[in-house]
């Protein structure tokens, strides 16, 4: 593109400089379904999500618990020190990724192995893991710049560094597949050598040829920040999401100056960004639809955080969703996963993990 083309773009606001989001609709249209979800268990940022035999394992900042299938009271597994930041489990294994350190094997025939660092480069950014199979491992590292715990701040500086790696677990070798991507946040096998990654940063979902290492985008344009992607019985993926994008933050991340002077001055807490909850303190920046009005948010309003998890086929296009929107506290759903017929859903941002009844084995609730 010409300078003069850039130059009018930014003018004119289209292109790369428009501030147009897609619209909830379609199978995308918002209800209250986790919002009216059961709690299967309060659990403090509830984080990542993996079924195993008859117990539901969920990380909460450095802990890892286990939950029975029928619910009741957790224990915690294991406390490794600093966040848990993915999960991945196959037959009687679990790939635990630990900020800032790498992943780590827990059980199973390749129980110890761990994985910090290749070609010079840390994995210290882990957001999402897959068994391709029994001795393979994929992993996603979001950024090469800042830890899987400030997403925020790799948005806000238009992160580009993310990476996807192959481990081989019998004999610690690394090859890496993927670089350039901008939050690579969630990844997912089919059953052959393409596998899905949600690229969050740029708002879709890409198929990777893990044989040749071509990338294609498969869904474009999403309203919200793609996370976790987990597999569904009926061979389709349930895709769980940061939170829902707004105008306010599209604008901002095109202000170079302000953005910056923003990440310095402002504490993280208060920045103009998306985030996994909100309403909790009176300093948070709010558009003036986040203002109350006779004491009720507008379900509709515009809001830094939401929740929102939607069933794709096998193709990976959307069929079905699952919301919690501005007025609700169901916020913040970066992982889900199917145990039985029910989904699991964590809401990181409301402290709890969500029984959805009957709605998984292709059902769409």
């Amino acid at each position: 593109m010409t300078f003069l083309g850039r130059f009018l773009d930014r003018l004119l606001g289209r292109g790369d400089w428009s501030i147009t989001l897609p619209v909830l609709d379609g199978p995308l249209l918002p209800n209250q379904a986790l919002e009216e979800a059961e709690t299967f268990a309060t659990l403090e940022a509830a984080d990542n999500l993996v079924a195993s035999g008859k117990h539901l394992y969920a990380s909460s900042g450095n802990c890892l618990h286990r939950y029975p299938e029928s619910g009741g009271p957790g224990e915690v597994v294991e406390d490794y020190g600093r966040r848990v930041c993915a999960l991945a489990g196959a037959k009687d294994m679990l790939a635990v990724g630990i900020d800032g350190c790498g992943v780590v094997i827990r059980g199973g025939p390749h129980d110890g192995r761990s994985f910090s660092e290749a070609e010079g480069r840390s994995f210290g950014a882990v957001t999402a893991l897959a068994f391709f199979d029994a001795d393979t491992l994929l992993m996603a590292n979001g950024s090469g710049e800042v830890g899987a715990g400030e997403w925020r701040r790799d948005l806000m500086r238009k992160g580009s560094s993310g990476s996807i790696w192959k481990l081989d677990l019998r004999t610690g070798a690394v090859q890496n597949l993927a670089d350039g991507l901008a939050w690579p946040a969630g990844i997912a096998v089919t059953g052959s050598s393409i596998v899905y990654l949600s690229e969050a940063w740029r708002h879709r979902i890409l198929s990777l040829d893990i044989a040749t290492g071509e990338l294609r985008p498969v869904l474009e344009h999403l309203p919200a920040y793609p996370a976790r992607i987990a597999p569904a019985y009926n061979a389709g993926y349930w895709l769980s999401f940061y939170s829902i994008r707004n105008q306010l933050v599209e604008f901002i991340l095109r202000e170079d100056g302000f953005r910056t002077r923003m990440l310095e001055e402002v504490p993280e807490p208060f920045w103009m960004a998306p985030s996994l909850a909100s309403g909790q303190d009176f300093r948070e920046p709010m558009q003036g639809s986040q203002l109350k009005q006779m004491g009720v948010l507008k379900p509709y309003a515009t809001t830094r955080s939401y929740g929102l998890v939607v069933a794709c086929n096998a193709r990976m296009q959307p069929y079905a969703s699952f919301h919690s929107r501005a007025d609700g506290s169901a916020h913040g759903t970066v992982s889900a996963c199917e145990m039985g017929d029910d989904l699991m859903v964590a809401s990181r941002g409301g402290g709890r993990i969500l029984r959805l009844s009957a709605v998984a084995g292709g059902k769409s609730g």
